[in-house]
């Protein structure tokens, strides 16, 4: 017997782990263990749990119709796994197990137990790295060290993948007979204990199927105008795929081959290569967590940025968590976020960099904010993002980068369409006074002004950081 365990790669397509098992001798079975203890103390999203359960019983179904049982097995949190799937192992007969690699610490903690109770009863674990389109230590600079400067990186990408993609099939030898899906009771009851309301889940459709649909809607139209478009919140530029891609509904090698395919249009082309750029820097953040532990335990990968005295001020935290700084680009983008489950890519930079410069707040309370709420929450994806803008994390350009909030509304949300939709207190102003409304307190009595000002902040962040590297210089040592 050949066993699929499913994680976070809930699809049939372009999977190879099943491909694998279904090309190996003898039948195929599928199991999935739901850890809800663990997504508690991750602090996982109502919304992405509902995302990832509702997929998961589209999965089942779509295996059963093709003969093969998913199993669901309700496991509390990672350190039952071993042992609940040394049980599935002995009642089903298994002798091999197929998988696709996950990178986080505690998943990789988790699958090195498994692998120590599997070795025990003689039972082999093939491993896939289907999550990415580079395994993660796969690319090494001349010094043999990871990249950790994306430019760098994506040029030995782009080489890697030209020699080596493949994208995965499904084969024809799945059994004609269907199965049963064993496993929905257990999704069904799992889904009773989330709370979403109804005003969140109407904007999203879980599963493959959709995940797929999605995909082809975006290439066919808007990949074409992705770089132009990209960055205007009020578009519908994006792929809006992030949530197919973090739960594994849909796979990065087809997102690959289909920009791949779309750049033979030389309309197309210059879209399609931005859009592929996006890919490439989910796998690069990807190869950062695999290689750096210390993420995952809410550590800078910059290590003296983790001296940085932080203000933690509540306050000001609660006001930048509900829409209330008085900056409008920040404030829409947060109520988007609350609202919808989701924020578009440009403004997570202009949040988080507000957050951790303005603001002068820990990077991680936001990082963690965004887990609560975004059903593409994602730790490799946020963690780099939020380090990114905070400048503690891989970036060529230093601390000294801080976005002007006020220039970011003017620039790409210029009519204030975006606002307007957002912050409605203010959809009566014009476009220009749509971006500074405190230069026009009377008309927007009930819109807050600004909580800090903008003057000053990049010369308190400039010495506040050469402060914490000083200081870690002291500590090893260094010379200054």
């Amino acid at each position: 017997m050949n066993l699929v365990w499913y994680r976070n790669d809930l699809r049939i397509h372009a999977h190879r782990a099943l491909q694998e098992a279904l090309q190996a001798e003898g039948p195929v079975t599928a199991v999935y263990f739901i850890c809800e203890d663990q997504w508690d103390s991750h602090g996982v999203a109502p919304l992405r749990r509902w995302y990832v359960l509702h997929s998961l019983n589209e999965l089942g179904e779509q295996l059963a119709q093709r003969g093969i049982t998913l199993h669901v097995v309700d496991a509390g949190d990672f350190s039952q796994v071993p042992q609940k799937l040394a049980s599935l192992v002995r009642e089903h007969g298994v002798e091999r197990i197929f998988c696709t690699r996950e990178y986080p610490l505690n998943e990789r903690r988790r699958d090195e137990a498994v692998a120590a109770e599997m070795d025990k009863q003689g039972v082999a674990i093939r491993g896939f790295d289907d999550s990415v389109l580079v395994p993660p230590t796969t690319l090494r600079t001349g010094k043999g060290t990871p990249y950790t400067v994306f430019s760098a990186y994506k040029k030995r990408w782009d080489v890697w993948l030209e020699q080596h993609f493949s994208i995965p099939g499904l084969p024809g030898s799945m059994a004609a007979k269907s199965a049963k899906f064993a496993g929905k009771a257990v999704v069904d009851k799992a889904l009773d204990r989330v709370s979403v309301p109804a005003s969140l889940t109407d904007l999203w459709t879980p599963g493959e199927q959709a995940a797929a649909q999605q995909l082809e809607y975006f290439v066919g139209r808007h990949l074409g105008q992705y770089r132009k478009h990209r960055d205007f919140p009020s578009l519908t530029a994006t792929s809006s795929l992030s949530a197919a891609l973090s739960a594994g509904t849909l796979s990065p090698a087809s997102c690959f081959h289909a920009a791949r395919q779309a750049m033979s249009d030389a309309g197309a082309r210059d879209g399609a290569a931005c859009w592929i750029g996006e890919l490439a820097w989910r796998d690069f953040y990807r190869q950062i967590m695999a290689q750096y532990p210390r993420l995952s335990w809410g550590r800078a990968f910059r290590p003296e940025t983790d001296l940085l005295e932080w203000d933690n001020d509540d306050d000001l935290f609660q006001a930048w968590c509900e829409g209330r700084t008085g900056y409008p680009l920040v404030d829409a983008a947060m109520r988007q976020l609350v609202a919808t489950g989701w924020m578009h890519n440009r403004l997570r930079m202009v949040t988080a960099m507000f957050l951790s410069k303005h603001l002068w707040q820990d990077w991680r309370r936001g990082e963690d904010f965004f887990m609560q709420h975004l059903i593409d929450g994602d730790f490799a994806a946020n963690n780099g993002g939020w380090q990114w803008s905070a400048s503690t994390g891989t970036d060529a350009v230093p601390y000294f980068r801080v976005f002007n909030p006020v220039r970011q509304s003017q620039r790409f949300d210029a009519e204030g369409k975006f606002i307007a939709y957002w912050v409605p207190e203010l959809k009566a102003l014009d476009n220009k006074t749509i971006h500074e409304p405190w230069k026009q307190p009377l008309l927007v009595p009930d819109y807050p002004a600004p909580i800090v000002p903008h003057a000053g902040v990049r010369e308190r962040v400039t010495e506040s950081f050469k402060g914490a590297k000083q200081a870690y210089d002291q500590l090893q040592g260094v010379d200054a």
